[in-house]
């Protein structure tokens, strides 16, 4: 028995709107069949088995919201037979991604880090989820909770994990910055809420109101690295001078003997302005 359609190593594409395509398989068989399957990228697998009473069968169907690479094995008159397939994805646009946040509330603002996570992007080059060096997953770059595998491959679940994560945030900044029944604007939880989406808190009291916190130095020609200036190795120094100091070792995360951190100050500087 052959599997006939689809080809080995076919290529199927998720469209951008995140719509997964349909996946038929054929065999020259004939009677019931029982199709084993196995879809996995990474870490990341899913598998499953499904019957059907003659040779035909979609895999859309258990595919959907999964990506990667995809085995089947069918089994029909003690016949056997494999093929592997590959589902790939492709990026939506700005405008796209927009209209999308539009439909989902309390989103505010969070376009704002889609764009300078990604640049709005999902996919990579090959089709497959953008993943960092610290398995940040997609477009809304999600590390920790680890994501699901449908959170990697579907854009719109990213973007949904990515959003009930800022709303938890969110939710951090308001009692931080409401602490002792301290007042503070929209405009500083906005701030306070993007810094804790990258770490650590934005704002430090002063006596009488919430100010950024004084003593970090951001280097602007990144989006989220800068100096603690009480650190004596840093105080006294301008920002262009401990940027040629430090450059050459942003390429990997600050080790033990590092003066330069990530910084959620300079994360919330960077995308808000």
């Amino acid at each position: 028995m052959r599997i006939t359609t689809p080809a080995p190593n076919a290529n199927f594409i998720i469209t951008a709107a995140a719509e997964w395509p349909s996946i038929p398989f054929t065999t020259d068989g004939s009677g019931a069949h029982t199709w084993n399957w196995e879809i996995k990228w990474g870490t990341f697998r899913k598998s499953g088995v499904a019957s059907t009473p003659a040779n035909t069968w979609d895999a859309s169907d258990v595919v959907t919201n999964f990506g990667g690479t995809l085995t089947v094995r069918v089994t029909a008159s003690n016949q056997t037979a494999t093929v592997t397939v590959t589902i790939k994805g492709t990026n939506p646009n700005s405008a796209d991604v927009t209209s999308f946040l539009a439909t989902k509330p309390n989103s505010d603002g969070f376009d704002k880090i889609i764009q300078h996570e990604t640049h709005c992007r999902h996919f990579n080059a090959s089709g497959e989820p953008i993943k960092s060096f610290d398995n940040g997953y997609g477009m809304c770059q999600l590390t920790s909770p680890v994501p699901s595998y449908e959170q990697v491959w579907n854009w719109k679940m990213n973007v949904e994990g990515g959003l009930s994560l800022f709303a938890s945030k969110r939710q951090t900044a308001t009692t931080y910055l409401s602490q002792s029944s301290r007042t503070f604007t929209a405009d500083q939880l906005r701030y306070e809420t993007v810094c804790r989406w990258n770490g650590g808190s934005y704002h430090e009291w002063d006596g009488a109101k919430w100010v950024r916190h004084s003593n970090i130095l951001c280097d602007s020609q990144t989006g989220n690295i800068g100096w603690d200036m009480t650190d004596s190795e840093n105080t006294g120094k301008t920002e262009a001078q401990l940027h040629a100091r430090d450059k050459g070792s942003y390429s990997s995360p600050p080790d033990a003997n590092a003066h330069w951190k990530y910084s959620g100050v300079c994360y919330a500087d960077s995308v808000l302005g």
